[in-house]
């Protein structure tokens, strides 16, 4: 699928999240899986696993997201919400019924408090301190168009930074906003 292409789908995004309707059910049933990339001081790093099946948390395919969704800065990192995986999955499994099959490109995941503060513009009670927070984007994909699918999925705040091309998603309150 190449850029126009998407950018049609885009156009058409109202109606074709209209028709997925009822598909949704069969989607949030079947296994979960996430497939993520970062690029750190130590190069590459990727995960590409289920992270829920059968009604729980598949262990290892949890904490290899939680690893990559780390702060690298300070080295640490907690266990994620699972409801922002399931986010990235559901924005992940949309593109993928429309032949874009493509890892998620994180910029931030967790941030220790003292990571949280060295960040110019990042609010004090930032989501990501929690572990409820993502920011990144899509290799092809505009920003715009993930920040659709994030806001119909209804799992939370979206903030879109067109500018900068990347989105930021958290399991928090329904907003979205414009950076």
């Amino acid at each position: 699928m190449n850029r126009r292409q998407l950018l049609r789908q885009a156009a058409a995004l109202p109606a074709i999240l209209a028709s997925s309707v009822g598909a949704q059910g069969d989607f949030w049933r079947q296994p979960r899986s996430i497939w993520l990339q970062r690029m750190t001081h130590l190069g590459r790093e990727e995960v590409k696993a289920v992270y829920f099946a059968d009604g729980r948390v598949v262990a290892d395919g949890y904490l290899a997201a939680c690893r990559l969704l780390r702060d690298v800065r300070a080295g640490q990192a907690v266990q994620m919400s699972v409801v922002l995986l399931d986010i990235l999955c559901g924005i992940q499994g949309f593109l993928r019924a429309y032949g874009h099959s493509i890892p998620l490109l994180t910029t931030s995941g967790y941030r220790s408090p003292a990571t949280n503060a060295s960040i110019e513009g990042a609010v004090r009670s930032s989501m990501h301190i929690q572990g409820r927070a993502w920011d990144g984007r899509m290799q092809g994909v505009p920003a715009d168009l993930l920040a659709r699918i994030a806001t119909y999925l209804q799992g939370g705040g979206v903030g879109l930074y067109q500018g900068r091309g990347f989105l930021h998603v958290d399991d928090g309150r329904l907003r979205f906003w414009r950076g």
